[in-house]
């Protein structure tokens, strides 16, 4: 296009020239042609800008991360004027497109019409514009380009992806789950002898020192019924590039938690803030879709603060009564230091999900468990850190 420009400036500047030392009719009207040729394609632009029309359709209105749907979109040219260098840009932050390009390069002959279909794929669960972001006009004679937003654009509403797994990253849940059960069950003074095959965590040592003989330590103490999974939905930043991603791993490792707890029949409860603190019972496997639909709706803000969650959890009982708690949290402040603190006090084993790339000082607290998570990291494949 720089060139186009160029030559067009040279042929412009040789025509004054010409005019200038010869004159005549030829020359003047060269000269009118060159002068004139800017505002005509100046005007072809503004012609395209107007008549112009897209239309796009998605399969679904509801869509879920990294689920492929199908997606056309339609260029139209409705009148006698071929529409020549236009192409089409998508968004790319939260969607992809796949088979096509931004560089294709479209040509509209007079009332005709150009069709695609392809797959279109959302990376994060919320609610976001996809398809085509922006058009892109060039004129015949490549001299000038337009861009303009899309007015017709598709908003999205992405639910979370329910991810099947039995870890996260080197963690695997059976191990979290089990070492909840030691730490919460209550020792008796009682005691036998050891038997081979006898978990070595109980063998009262103090005992084997004073009489020389292995003795395991008996339990007695009550079985609590319901492991609590606590879903952090303060909303950190304001600009969704930087929301969106750790948002929906939050969810996505709430689900994948409450996914394996519901698969091993494992009785367990959900925790998160709306406007108030929301308790939703696990279901069991055959009805989890009701389960899934109802955290999928979950809304993150700046109001649901780590200080507000304190607050809420330290107002209920029932999460002091469970066999351990799973803390899903996307920041790290005092309030969440506080909270994991109480936690401990009431001898709650709790494994932490982190979804960051920082590290919260856990110098102070020893009976808890970190887990490591990156935005854009696929659970299925570990964390990778």
């Amino acid at each position: 296009m720089k060139r186009n420009r160029i030559i067009w400036f040279c042929l412009w500047v040789s025509s004054v020239v010409g005019i200038s030392l010869k004159g005549g009719a030829v020359t003047y009207g060269f000269f009118m042609t060159l002068t004139l040729l800017p505002f005509a394609s100046a005007l072809y632009l503004l012609a395209v800008y107007k008549l112009f029309h897209i239309y796009q359709e998605l399969e679904q209105r509801f869509v879920t991360v990294n689920e492929p749907v199908r997606y056309r979109f339609a260029l139209v040219n409705e009148y006698p004027v071929q529409f020549a260098g236009i192409r089409v840009r998508f968004f790319s932050s939260f969607s992809s497109i796949t088979d096509l390009t931004d560089a294709t390069e479209y040509e509209l002959k007079p009332h005709t019409r150009i069709e695609k279909e392809t797959r279109l794929i959302c990376k994060y669960r919320g609610e976001y514009e996809i398809g085509i972001k922006e058009i892109e006009i060039t004129d015949f004679f490549r001299l000038f380009r337009i861009k303009y937003r899309n007015k017709e654009c598709i908003r999205a509403f992405v639910k979370p992806q329910l991810i099947s797994v039995d870890s996260l990253g080197e963690t695997e849940l059976s191990e979290a789950v089990r070492e909840s059960a030691v730490n919460k069950t209550e020792l008796d003074v009682l005691s036998r002898e050891y038997v081979f095959g006898d978990d070595t965590r109980f063998i009262n040592w103090t005992q084997y020192a004073r009489t020389g003989t292995l003795m395991t330590r008996l339990l007695t103490g009550s079985e609590h019924k319901e492991i609590a999974v606590i879903t952090d939905t303060f909303r950190v930043g304001t600009e969704r590039r930087e929301f969106l991603p750790a948002e929906n791993k939050v969810l996505e490792t709430a689900l994948a938690v409450c996914c394996y707890l519901s698969r091993n029949n494992i009785s367990a409860a959900e925790y998160h803030l709306q406007q108030e603190m929301v308790c939703l019972t696990v279901e069991s496997a055959q009805r989890f879709d009701n389960f899934y639909n109802t955290m999928s709706e979950i809304s993150f803000g700046s109001l649901n603060d780590h200080k507000t969650l304190y607050e809420s959890v330290m107002n209920r009982r029932d999460i002091f009564d469970s066999s351990m708690v799973f803390l899903i949290l996307s920041s790290w402040d005092k309030e969440t230091d506080a909270l994991l603190g109480e936690l401990e006090r009431n001898e709650l084993y709790a494994v932490i999900c982190f979804i960051g790339d920082g590290i919260p000082d856990l110098s102070e607290h020893k009976t808890c468990g970190l887990i490591r998570i990156s935005p854009f990291d696929d659970l299925t494949k570990g964390t990778g850190l």
